[in-house]
């Protein structure tokens, strides 16, 4: 499995094709959609609640073997009603090809935008953290597309609502020197550019004694998560703001089953975050950097945003929801991507 932000659906997808249906008369939609907006929203209350977070961090997929890579918006702009005609164009009436990727004519692009509250005058920001390399483009530039998920197939023909992720469209030729696949990118949406841009370390651990580790109690519910394991390998880093200590516990066949993380002030020792990161059904501990001579790096740090404190992320995978990027200081907070994922 490839790491963290690297999501399961960069699948294969259908050939690109545009979807040149007109729309009856674009004066008539528009003022439809001015009209029936607020109904609209009430008929889509079935659609699932999307996650609230601090900042809203998207993910960025290449989209075949073509020139174009999108980001799909669809945990905020879920379209899960079916009888949401103003959402996308009716399916039925395009071919299997062309229903497989279209761009929004501009009745629907304005409906995608009220929804989500993106303004023509906002700019997507992607930002590569591996590469420390960054692109900001208009949004007025950009086309915003529907393209079918990558757990959907021909064999679902006709395509539902669901099957879509709604984003925007990105020329790959913006993307130049970006990570493979884009797997360390990430991107914002908004009026200013949240990313610190400062270049994240890449967390080189060092083995040390499991005395090393910090004394600090588990608590109930690890405790007893962790009542079977076996204390393996302790690790530490250290940057003048912080010190990183991680501590394996191996399961009955001594492989890896969790990770316990504590981050301490350099200065005062003070223990400022804590995280368990354990094998479950949709997720598992991920390896730590430049394991067995390979050049992966997994686990980072550093300062990515500009007005929050700085971040460390990267150990686990994640099959069945997002990953998550840990904000260090005592709100704990979680930072979790809105990655669309739909399996």
């Amino acid at each position: 499995m490839n790491h963290k932000f690297y999501i399961l659906f960069t699948a294969s997808f259908l050939f690109l094709a545009s979807c040149n249906k007109k729309q009856e008369t674009k004066t008539e939609e528009e003022s439809l959609i001015e009209n029936t907006a607020a109904d609209s929203i009430a008929e889509g209350s079935e659609e699932q609640t999307p996650r609230k977070e601090s900042i809203n961090l998207f993910t960025l997929t290449p989209k075949d073997s073509s020139n174009v890579a999108f980001v799909s918006l669809s945990d905020i702009y879920g379209p899960a009603d079916e009888k949401d005609t103003l959402t996308l164009p009716p399916i039925e009436t395009m071919d299997i090809i062309s229903a497989a990727y279209f761009t929004f004519e501009k009745p629907y692009r304005k409906r995608f935008f009220t929804r989500t509250n993106i303004s023509e005058n906002d700019s997507v920001f992607i930002y590569d953290y591996a590469k420390n390399k960054s692109v900001s483009l208009a949004v007025k530039n950009l086309k915003t597309a529907a393209m079918i998920n990558g757990y959907s197939s021909t064999e679902d023909w006709p395509y539902q609502h669901f099957d879509y992720m709604i984003g925007f469209e990105i020329n790959k030729k913006y993307l130049d020197g970006f990570s493979e696949y884009y797997q360390d990118a990430l991107v914002y949406v908004g009026p200013e550019n949240p990313f610190a841009k400062e270049r994240l370390t890449p967390i080189l651990w060092k083995k040390i004694t499991s005395k090393e580790f910090p004394a600090k109690e588990l608590s109930g519910e690890h405790k007893k998560l962790l009542k079977n394991t076996l204390t393996g390998t302790t690790h530490s880093f250290k940057t003048n703001s912080y010190n990183y200590f991680l501590q394996d516990y191996l399961d009955s066949h001594k492989i890896i089953y969790a990770r316990r993380l504590l981050v301490t002030n350099s200065k005062t020792n003070e223990i400022v975050i804590e995280k368990l990161y354990s094998q479950s059904e949709g997720t598992s501990p991920s390896p730590l950097n430049f394991e067995e001579g390979d050049h992966v790096v997994n686990q980072w740090t550093g300062k990515l945003f500009k007005n929050k404190p700085p971040v460390v992320f990267g150990f686990e995978y994640v099959s069945f929801g997002c990953p998550g990027i840990s904000i260090i200081d005592k709100s704990n907070e979680e930072i979790y991507l809105q990655c669309d994922n739909r399996h």
